[in-house]
């Protein structure tokens, strides 16, 4: 009996490695032919947008990025008909999606054990220079904020305006391109979508995650932090201007860009934003023990 008992045990351990492995094999054999599949499937050879966006049968890649453009970009690039804006000034189109980043909050409530996913809110914009060219500092093509990727981690990382250029002292870290061409002042983007006042002069930072240059049919994205804050109600059309201050918060002295955000594209982003804040209270309620 004794003998029976100990050639099953040691059947089950030799059996169950095996067992985990061929589980492993095919998790694997599954990804690879996902990827294979969406690699070679019609969809995804397409460019355009709805072609490459529809299920063809075999799997493929979804866009979470919500979009707003206008009727050339949309004719450009085969994107579909519900989010253009005729009206679009300033930018040929905008993407936003909510992305985590590469790090977490962790010692929440006192404890180092308690972490939280960190997340940003993340909106490109494609702007074509020549109807709006923009002042850039440097001659560099493309650029990106080192605190979303492991360099981070290895040292501290301040971004410094580009040689030459009179920084705006308030102003740290995040990428620094712009600059008046003839003043050598700093410019950067500001926005009103969460600032509660409504004078024209209320607009808040907004910091450049990257850049790249020509990326795409000759227009430049840039990479903007498009704060996951509530927009302020009685300005459903969020603005964006590129701009020198002596300051942060002084007044303007030269405006190179401007931009607006409809209010469309604002009220499909808000049901992302509202979902993760709706986690993010949860998650609240549960360390500090409410029901």
């Amino acid at each position: 009996m004794g003998s029976s008992k100990s050639r099953k045990a040691s059947l089950k351990a030799r059996v169950l490695p095996l067992i985990a492995i061929l589980i492993v094999m095919e998790l694997l054999a599954l990804r690879y032919s996902a990827l294979t599949l969406a690699e070679n499937g019609n969809n995804v050879k397409s460019d355009r947008y709805v072609i490459n966006q529809t299920f063809d049968g075999q799997s493929f890649f979804k866009d979470n990025n919500v979009w707003v453009y206008n009727q050339k970009f949309a004719d450009t690039f085969g994107m579909p008909p519900e989010d253009i804006f005729p009206e679009l000034k300033g930018i040929e189109a905008a993407a936003f999606r909510i992305e985590n980043t590469n790090y977490k909050t962790c010692g929440m409530g006192g404890k180092a054990e308690n972490c939280k996913e960190d997340y940003r809110c993340v909106t490109d914009i494609y702007v074509d220079e020549s109807k709006n060219p923009l002042p850039w500092a440097t001659d560099q093509q493309a650029d990106w904020d080192k605190r979303y990727n492991s360099t981070y981690w290895l040292r501290p990382i301040i971004r410094k305006a580009y040689p030459g250029v009179i920084a705006n002292p308030e102003i740290a870290g995040v990428v620094r391109p712009f600059a008046d061409p003839e003043t050598h002042r700093e410019a950067n983007y500001f926005q009103n979508a969460d600032m509660p006042d409504d004078e024209d002069s209320d607009y808040n930072l907004v910091d450049i995650y990257g850049y790249k240059r020509s990326v795409i049919k000759g227009l430049t994205m840039i990479t903007l932090d498009y704060h996951c804050l509530d927009r302020n109600k009685k300005k459903p059309e969020v603005t964006f201007r590129l701009e020198s201050r002596k300051e942060r918060y002084s007044p303007m002295l030269k405006r190179f860009h401007e931009f607006q955000l409809p209010k469309m594209f604002g009220d499909k982003i808000e049901s992302q934003r509202q979902a993760r804040r709706t986690r993010d209270i949860e998650y609240y309620k549960k360390l500090l023990n409410f029901k």
